[in-house]
């Protein structure tokens, strides 16, 4: 019986490590995402890994092997189109926008100046 025991609770010591170390440490600071014409957008890595329970970075950096840091949104998604991928406007809207539409959490904005503050 105590090996049993053990044994789970070493599988579950590295289950909850393995997710640890898989992720790197979200900047503790708002980021600041420059738009083009309309205000800048304060994002908030915090705010969303606690309110939304969002814990895999793959969430929103798509791209991201689990390896280094994830790429800024703006490093594959330039502000001009090049044929292949959606400018950083389009980018951003479908996946921020439609992320907290689905969510149904009344607090997350969908609106233009909810997100571009002046």
């Amino acid at each position: 019986m105590k090996k049993v025991v053990m044994l789970v609770a070493m599988v579950a010591f590295l289950a909850v490590a393995s997710v640890a170390f898989c992720n790197p440490a979200a900047p503790a600071g708002d980021i600041s995402m420059k738009g083009a014409k309309k205000a800048a957008v304060n994002f908030s890595h915090k705010l969303h890994m606690e309110e939304a329970k969002i814990s895999d970075c793959k969430t929103c950096h798509h791209k991201f092997k689990g390896e280094g840091e994830p790429q800024k949104c703006d490093s594959c998604h330039k502000e001009k189109k090049d044929g292949k991928t959606p400018k950083f406007k389009d980018a951003a809207h479908k996946q921020c926008k439609g992320c907290h539409k689905k969510s149904g959490n009344k607090k997350a904005p969908t609106k233009c100046k909810a997100c571009h503050k002046k």
